[in-house]
């Protein structure tokens, strides 16, 4: 059967409409599509030569015990492990019955003593006026006059007395000297704790350490001061700084040996306990012109099917660009790898975002935002 070329025509026309009509809904779906939500951390070049990564767990700064400068009945611990307390704020409390009554006893004994020293007064003077008429002997005005100074004495006694007795009941209650957070309750309520001994272990609320064990072949070219990295896999592998400020003088276990390193800030969510992964910047001699960039192990999306990362092969990044509110995908040369960390070289720049997650399903150019974690 012969097709005319008026039908034809119209066949070719008709599929060019539809061809149209599909690459129009394409393109609309496409524009209509939201921006791919990322989880990011922000980049800053190491001496990737040196860089050696150990976990580590964060710690309160500044860990110290609070007690009770007098012994008693624990009658409230109002605190909990965790909780944050500002200075001044009362934080536990003596019972203070047996101190209320010992002050009313003392206070009592000080008025008797005062109303003694005030009839030895008296009598003291009374001698005194008779041995001026003749009328009483030296020898009474001077038992007159030593009974006013005995009287005198215990007054002083017992004014000590009151004041003790007064400090004590304030010493039942314990207010914090500084603000901080509770690491550790160590007494229970209604037990009887002496003098000294701790109600509670607290630490700097605004300051953190990470703790971490070095093997003992990597002590000696540690120095104090030195700066050290540390991210916090329980957020989001966020990048803090800090600098070494302990190193223990003997070894632990298996022959490492304890280091703290003090952050320079303390990160919104992070809390004692969080694991984190420390990056140690070890002298070396060929360091000084090998700077890279550490980034997660999860960061990379390689060109080839590979186990892992190889040092000297290429691997794939993407880069959140902030102003387009786009992906860029960069290239990059694998420099060095500890643990879960890749040190890359090549095309980043301190200050840029890298994504860290979910990079096999990226593309060069696709529309992104930041991730937040109510997401």
């Amino acid at each position: 059967m012969t097709t005319s070329p008026r039908f034809r025509a119209s066949r070719i026309f008709v599929s060019l409409v539809l061809l149209t009509l599909v690459g129009c809904d394409e393109q609309k779906q496409t524009r209509a599509q939201p921006p791919q939500a990322v989880k990011t951390i922000e980049v800053a070049a190491v001496n990737a030569s040196v860089a050696r990564s150990l976990t580590g767990v964060l710690v309160v700064a500044e860990e110290t015990r609070l007690s009770f400068p007098i012994g008693g009945k624990l009658a409230e611990a109002t605190l909990r492990e965790g909780e944050a307390f500002e200075a001044g704020q009362i934080i536990a409390q003596l019972d203070q019955a047996d101190f209320q009554r010992d002050v009313s006893a003392q206070k009592a004994r000080l008025a008797a003593v005062e109303s003694r020293l005030k009839e030895a007064n008296e009598e003291f003077i009374r001698q005194e006026t008779l041995l001026a008429k003749g009328a009483a002997t030296k020898v009474a005005l001077a038992r007159a006059e030593s009974a006013r100074e005995i009287a005198r004495a215990d007054r002083r006694v017992a004014e000590v007395a009151v004041a003790t007795a007064e400090e004590n009941l304030r010493r039942t209650i314990l207010r914090a000297p500084r603000s901080g957070v509770v690491i550790k309750l160590l007494a229970k309520q209604f037990e009887e704790i002496a003098a000294g001994q701790p109600v509670y272990e607290v630490g700097a609320r605004d300051a953190l350490e990470v703790l971490v064990r070095v093997p003992e072949h990597l002590v000696p070219m540690l120095r104090y001061d030195a700066p050290v990295d540390v991210t916090i896999p329980g957020l989001s592998d966020r990048l803090v700084i800090g600098k070494i400020i302990e190193i223990a003088a003997t070894a632990e276990a298996g022959n490492a040996f304890r280091v703290r390193a003090r952050l320079d800030e303390t990160p919104s969510g992070a809390r004692s306990g969080m694991s984190a992964n420390v990056s140690l910047l070890i002298p070396g001699t060929d360091a000084a012109d090998k700077i890279a960039f550490p980034v997660p192990l999860s960061a990379l999306a390689f060109d080839k099917i590979e186990t892992g990362p190889v040092v000297g092969r290429k691997g794939t990044l993407f880069v959140f660009d902030p102003a387009a509110e786009v992906l860029r995908r960069k290239e990059v040369s694998i420099a060095g790898v500890v643990g879960n960390r890749v040190f890359v070289t090549e095309g980043l720049s301190t200050g840029e975002r890298v994504v860290t997650a979910g990079v096999a399903f990226l593309q060069d150019g696709q529309r992104a935002r930041l991730w937040r974690p109510a997401e």
